[in-house]
């Protein structure tokens, strides 16, 4: 039997404060099948070459390429060299246009232009590292951005060692992405779709082995000039607890003798679950995550328990970033509640629901969860019952102000677009921000059309028609029409009403870019104090004139019973249980007028909210902006 490892590649742009979790768990996958491996987080490898070369390269470079050049290619165009696409000169130039359309910083650009230029040598570097290994067969992660360099070191490896077998895998993988992939790029011999778990150990053994590759559910492979894509087996999927405990060793490794160590404090992946239990009971229009498998299952929490003790001492990390698409709600009492009483100092990234109670909010930070990724997306509530989010307007503000009062960053978008959208909801959003700008605000973003997603499955049922992939694609890729539209993940819509959602946005986004430029000054800048049958509330926020109210008998009533959201009804019986006798329906209405005009309550849909956070929540509210993820 060979003894020659496999190796697993992690190209840019991953984030460079991470261990890829995907790595992780594909050496653990093979090393437990009695196989050895190799890791290499070129991506951190690629930080760093950028560092030595140009000094002036930072980690927020990076970060920028990741973020706002997701949507135009830019990681993919930086590693578009001579190994995987034809040199353009028109090309090139009609890219440069794209990013100073899309508002690409030109500083950024003109140093990654240098960069660009030493793309080749970089990948003959990452080819000597890997082929110094002898490995068996190399296998490349693949996630948003990384197809174009994952290709291009691909294609150094195919040319100096012809037969070295090369896989792909990963979400970029899914569907009819994994033929279209092996049609663009002739130097990928494999591509793995869904999870690897279920295929990798007899397939890297048969190639370890240089033994025929057993016939495997997804796996896409080359039949003399025809490409054969076997079919996913429907009723398989991983038990979580049998995913194997993560190795990162590499990662921790190579960030020790990195130049950019000093400024990267890393974060450890936690992946709890797979799929997402509300996409299972209505699948949210615009999303495309989890591809074609969305079925939720989780680990147990005796296993969750101990991966995050394991690794915590390994690598000596306190602070962890959960990898899943929705958070398993029983973990807040089964895993959060033993971390709580434990008292230590171990930090938390989960996503989740955006209708979360407030003892549930309470409950995720006292087990050490300091920053959500809440899936609000709008406040408006008819939009989000276009997206079938199965949560109110009211809820998500709620979250928001629930968040500041615990110390909990949120991290939400708030997207505009959807078909059928009514323009008057983006007015009123617009009125209604002022009042919200004490809380965290949103990154803002048109809808984008993502594989998977039902609006992309189905574009003519939801008023919509499926334009190309996003302009970026025949700029940097050398293929064919159709090649192309198979390898996209995101493409450009059309709207059958014809509408044109810039037209009515404008005000909604000068409202969303002053709450972002204020939020060091304002987050946390409406609070209340309660004295002996009253209520002191300071208003500072920079959107008013600041102001100091006291409430006292009725308007203290009130306003407290707002203070998690109340329809005056229950406002009017909370008041008489408070003052021992009762309030006319017309006299409540009153004084919440005035509170919702000087914008300390907000109205819903029959609901009302008491905007204030209780007095010392400012301070949470401002560290957990300073130092959450």
């Amino acid at each position: 039997m060979s003894n020659r490892p496999a190796a697993f590649v992690c190209m840019p742009w991953h984030l460079l404060g991470s261990p890829s979790s995907q790595l992780g768990t594909l050496q653990a996958v093979v090393e437990r099948a009695g196989l050895a491996c190799r890791s290499y987080s070129l991506y951190l490898a690629f930080a760093d070459f950028a560092r030595r070369q140009d000094a002036s390269f930072s980690l927020d470079d990076y970060g920028r390429v990741c973020s706002e050049g997701l949507n135009i290619g830019l990681g993919e165009w930086l590693f578009a060299t001579p190994q995987v696409r034809r040199a353009s000169a028109e090309r090139d130039e009609r890219y440069r246009e794209l990013c100073r359309a899309t508002g690409i910083d030109g500083r950024l650009l003109a140093r990654l232009e240098a960069l660009r230029e030493l793309v080749p040598q970089f990948l003959e570097r990452c080819a000597d590292e890997i082929l110094a290994d002898d490995p068996a067969f190399v296998g490349f992660t693949l996630v948003y951005s990384q197809t174009l360099p994952s290709a291009a070191l691909a294609q150094v490896l195919e040319r100096r060692a012809p037969e070295l077998p090369i896989v792909f895998g990963g979400t970029s993988c899914e569907g009819p992405m994994g033929p279209a992939l092996l049609r663009a790029f002739p130097q990928v011999d494999l591509v793995v779709r869904g999870e690897a778990e279920l295929v990798l150990p007899p397939l890297a053994r048969a190639l370890v082995e240089g033994a025929p590759l057993p016939e495997l559910p997804g796996v896409c492979a080359r039949d003399d000039a025809a490409i054969v894509a076997r079919p996913m087996d429907a009723g398989a999927r991983v038990r979580m607890d049998d995913v194997p405990l993560p190795v990162f060793d590499e990662y921790f490794e190579r960030l020790a003798h990195s130049a950019l160590s000093a400024e990267i404090l890393p974060q450890l992946p936690l992946e709890t679950a797979r799929g997402c239990w509300w996409g299972e009971k209505q699948h949210c229009t615009f999303c495309g995550l989890n591809g074609l498998e969305m079925r939720f299952r989780s680990k147990s929490a005796e296993r969750v328990l101990a991966e995050i003790d394991t690794l915590a001492e390994r690598h000596g990390v306190l602070d962890f970033t959960s990898v899943d698409n929705m958070l398993d709600l029983r973990y807040l009492e089964t895993v959060l509640g033993p971390l709580e009483r434990r008292r230590g100092d171990l930090t938390f990234f989960f996503e989740t629901k955006s209708n979360l109670r407030e003892e549930q909010v309470a409950a995720l930070r006292a087990g050490g969860v300091s920053s959500i990724q809440p899936g609000i997306e709008s406040l408006s509530t008819p939009i989000l019952e276009r997206m079938r989010k199965g949560v109110t307007a009211f809820q998500n503000i709620r979250l928001l102000k629930w968040c500041a009062q615990y110390g909990i960053r949120p991290i939400w978008n708030l997207l505009y677009g959807f078909p059928g959208e009514d323009p008057a909801e983006y007015e009123r959003m617009a009125r209604l921000v002022p009042a919200l700008t004490h809380l965290t605000p949103p990154s803002m973003g048109p809808l984008m059309l993502y594989r998977f997603s039902p609006y992309h499955e189905r574009p003519a049922e939801h008023g919509i028609e499926l334009g190309e992939p996003l302009p970026y694609h025949e700029l940097v890729y050398d293929a064919d029409r159709e090649t192309l539209r198979e390898l996209a993940q995101v493409f450009e819509l059309r709207y059958l009403d014809g509408r044109d959602p810039q037209r009515y946005v404008g005000a909604l986004r000068e409202q969303v870019e002053r709450w972002q430029r204020d939020a060091a000054r304002n987050l946390g800048a409406l609070t209340y104090r309660r004295g002996p049958g009253f209520v002191v509330v300071t208003d500072t926020r920079t959107t008013s004139q600041a102001a100091r109210y006291v409430l006292s008998g009725e308007e203290a009533a009130v306003f407290t019973a707002c203070d998690s959201g109340a329809t005056l009804k229950s406002i009017v019986a909370a008041v008489e249980a408070d003052l021992g006798h009762g309030l006319a329906l017309e006299r409540a209405l009153e004084i919440l007028t005035e509170l919702c005009d000087a914008r300390l309550c907000v109205e819903e849909r029959g609901r009302y909210l008491a905007l204030a956070l209780p007095h010392g929540a400012r301070a949470l509210a401002a560290h957990a902006a300073a130092h959450s993820r």
